[in-house]
């Protein structure tokens, strides 16, 4: 390993461990901050499975469960595995749904104690009587034929179906392994669902929770760290960043010395320049995951000071040099106008199923 860098070799001790931690059979938290190649390690620990087990879980019918968070990481994940057979990735809330999906009269008892306005829709409807349960759009309703419903439905139920032995049993007989990608961003409730009925329990599955909890974009709604009182996780720190120069490197570690990052490149340099809107003393946002944050206006103006003051430093702006990373879909929505159309869905997901499907829309953007 003298040959390697220290990033390398940071990551070959993480592989290690991870590929130790499956092979034992016992869950496992890795932990990867921005730059250190989560997704690799990823792929390297599903790779590792089709080499080992793909033969032994495809005999039992069996496959390897790998949750995401967006379709765009599920089909990178797909094609990073070949489409192998043995692995099952999709999205949190497609793969709730295909496993409670057949059980449609336990579904309906349990509508009316999902949150929402279930309780009014019901009377509205007429009632319970037997419709077909529904997850397509997210968009909830009932009517004499059908109840469709919301995604934070499925993740609701999916919880209450856990807290059952014999669908945990279910469970395990097709998914005894289960990966979790960027796991922070997994509903809270669902979060203390799985380490109370699957990690801590005696189900038999293996979880593996690939993320960072300092990255969780989806606020007070997403679990972040993932522990267990039990001491059933084993924590890996995925020590390794391929991204940044030195120098960007160290003032990482000065942030976050629990998880110290080690640099491809030692002999690399680099410039960090921070500015920060610390000095308003306006009145901030509330509510939601943009408590505290500047209100729009005042962020785009901030947001525009600094590309004239790093422009004026002769910084070059061209798309094909400068790449500008904006953490929310909101902010996105904000700096590129169409904030009034995102405005109209909870969920980002539910106006990007309408483009795909509305000529109208794309045009429009």
């Amino acid at each position: 390993m003298c040959d390697l860098s220290p990033a390398e070799q940071a990551s070959v001790q993480a592989l290690n461990e991870m590929f130790a931690a499956i092979n034992d059979g016992s869950c496992f938290r890795l932990e990867a901050g921005a730059g250190a190649g989560k997704t690799y390690s990823l792929i390297k620990a599903l790779k590792h499975l089709i080499d080992n087990r793909s033969s032994e879980l495809l005999t039992n019918e069996q496959r390897i469960a790998c949750i995401t968070y967006t379709n765009v990481a599920k089909n990178e994940i797909r094609e990073r595995t070949d489409n192998h057979p043995v692995i099952f990735a999709d999205t949190i809330h497609a793969f709730s749904w295909s496993l409670i999906k057949p059980f449609q009269a336990q579904i309906r008892n349990l509508i009316p104690e999902l949150s929402g306005r279930w309780v009014d829709r019901i009377v509205d409807a007429g009632g319970i009587n037997g419709q077909k349960v529904i997850y397509d759009l997210g968009f909830p309703k009932i009517n004499q034929e059908i109840i469709e419903l919301h995604h934070d439905d499925v993740i609701n139920l999916i919880v209450s179906f856990l807290k059952s032995s014999k669908f945990r049993t279910l469970l395990k007989s097709k998914f005894p392994i289960i990966f979790i990608d960027e796991y922070q961003d997994t509903n809270v409730g669902l979060a203390s669902s799985i380490v109370e009925n699957i990690i801590d329990s005696d189900a038999g599955i293996l979880v593996g929770l690939f993320g960072d909890h300092w990255q969780k974009i989806y606020g007070k709604n997403a679990c972040g760290l993932i522990t267990s009182t039990q001491g059933n996780i084993t924590e890996i720190g995925e020590n390794a960043n391929f991204r940044s120069d030195r120098n960007i490197i160290q003032c990482l570690n000065n942030m976050r010395p629990e998880l110290p990052q080690h640099e491809f490149n030692p002999e690399s340099d680099g410039q960090v320049l921070i500015y920060h809107s610390n000095s308003w003393v306006g009145e901030r946002r509330t509510g939601g995951h943009w408590k505290d944050d500047l209100p729009e206006d005042v962020a785009h103006e901030y947001f525009e000071r600094v590309k004239g003051i790093m422009a004026g430093n002769g910084w070059d702006f061209d798309s094909g040099k400068t790449k500008v990373l904006m953490l929310t879909n909101n902010v996105l929505a904000t700096e590129q106008g169409y904030k009034d159309l995102a405005d109209c869905f909870d969920y980002p997901e539910d106006y990007l199923k309408r483009m795909i499907h509305t000529s109208g829309i794309l045009s429009m953007l």
